[in-house]
């Protein structure tokens, strides 16, 4: 199968010793493996957010007959990997090139949708009662390097003006209050909707609720070929197989490019690495006025993420290695514990207990892509560029919508989340592009 990283970041059978598998007091990863020949009307291939989400959905509001395929244990990927932010926007383009290139309305739609994921997210926990440790009520932005602060305060204007976002701008002293100090802080503003979780208590919530409205639900199948018969769709994994009308792909940055053409070279699936410390004292937290449990980002391209976990751990990452080596992600841990300890001096002896890493999905689009394979029952949800608490379940219930709920094979919501993006030129030299881009913007950053 083709793939862009070192093998070591596709083992399907290996656990990932992250923080989040340490706080499930019980494991849930009991889906058995597909292992016969079955039928169903859709098949959804990955477990993560989007999936499951869509799955839940088909099977709950259209009574669809749907069973869903994780490659490793329900829990395997990055749905179960991420920093649990819940945040905004879900592109890697600023607001005036949005605007410059889809204009103002279209642009206040794609966050008007994007606010919608948010609340989207909330909305899920609330309604299927799912334990998932959420805190904080605004996610703050941080000014770096004091030639940010100008900056922080214009995107949170343009939030409030153009989207109706609440924002507050704070100064250095001002959130030095209510944030935390340090060497890197200059500023910040808080937006909502924000918040944050415990991802895989979110992941396994979504997927117990599935299961018990009759989603079919095997782990350890990763697909390794689709082939199309009179107008199905025979999906193979390595022990069995299904038939179905309608196939799904939800694997966001963990597709492989070599199951159907029209998704072949369309993702560059990009590292981002995450270190959590040991619990820290109620002085050592006061060493650096760190008293807030909203997440955190700064405003760097290259950005890094943090926040207060609720056992008083401090979750830091940012991006991760080129290669997907073991080896190369023990390099990378060492470097981002160095950047933590450098914005928070005062910590310098607090010792990491886990390290880890995942995939976040990133397109030449640099938005979304929600829609259908055109003359194919095929459907699509990827490229969440670093948002998929917010946007992934959103979009698997929009998925859904269109799947079974749109005769017209339409979706409603912002042109900027529909459709393919376009492929990356000379694919295999995707990792390339990427390092080109890290420099850049790392000199930005500076």
């Amino acid at each position: 199968m083709t793939q862009l990283y070192h093998n070591d970041m596709y083992q399907y059978d290996t656990p990932v010793n992250s923080y989040w598998e340490f706080s499930i007091n019980e494991k849930k990863h009991n889906f058995s493996q597909l292992k016969h020949d079955i039928t169903a009307e859709v098949v959804v291939i990955g477990g993560g957010y989007t999936g499951l989400s869509c799955a839940l959905h088909l099977s709950k509001e259209y009574q669809e007959d749907v069973i869903l395929l994780e490659a490793g244990h329900v829990g395997w990927g990055s749905s179960a990997r991420n920093g649990g932010f819940c945040c905004i926007a879900p592109t890697k383009f600023s607001i005036n090139q949005m605007i410059k290139r889809y204009g103002l309305d279209e642009t206040q739609k794609f966050y008007k949708n994007t606010v919608e994921g948010s609340n989207f997210t909330k909305q899920l926990i609330q309604e299927l009662n799912i334990d998932c440790d959420v805190m904080g009520d605004c996610n703050f932005e941080v000014a770096h390097h004091p030639s940010f602060f100008d900056s922080i305060k214009e995107t949170a204007n343009v939030y409030n003006k153009y989207f109706g976002i609440e924002t507050k701008v704070y100064t250095k002293e001002e959130f030095k209050e209510i944030g935390h100090s340090g060497k890197e802080q200059y500023g910040a503003f808080s937006y909502k909707p924000g918040f944050a979780i415990n991802p895989l208590k979110f992941q396994l919530g979504l997927a117990n609720k599935a299961a018990n409205i009759g989603v079919q639900i095997y782990a350890h199948s990763a697909v390794t070929k689709i082939e199309k018969l009179s107008g199905l769709y025979k999906v193979i994994t390595l022990n069995g197989s299904i038939t179905a009308k309608k196939v799904v792909f939800a694997t966001n940055g963990f597709y492989r490019d070599d199951l159907i053409p029209e998704l072949n070279a369309k993702i560059l699936p990009v590292i981002s690495n995450i270190i959590v410390t040991r619990p820290l004292t109620t002085s050592e937290l006061n060493d650096h006025d760190y008293s807030t449990h909203n997440p955190i980002l700064n405003a760097r391209n290259l950005l890094y993420y943090y926040r207060l976990l609720k056992d008083n751990r401090i979750l830091f990452g940012e991006r991760g290695d080129l290669s997907g080596s073991n080896k190369s992600s023990l390099k990378m841990s060492q470097q981002i514990e160095k950047n933590m300890k450098s914005i928070f001096p005062k910590w310098s002896n607090v010792n990491i207990d886990f390290k880890w890493r995942g995939f976040v999905a990133v397109t030449t689009k640099f938005t979304p892509s929600i829609g259908k394979v055109e003359n194919d029952e095929i459907y699509y949800s990827f490229g969440y560029q670093a948002n998929g608490v917010n946007t992934a379940p959103w979009a698997g219930k929009e998925l859904a919508n269109l799947i079974a709920g749109s005769n017209s094979k339409d979706l409603s919501i912002s042109k900027l989340y529909q459709g393919l993006p376009k492929a990356f030129p000379f694919p295999s030299l995707r990792l390339l592009y990427l390092k080109l881009a890290y420099l850049y913007y790392g000199l930005i950053d500076k």
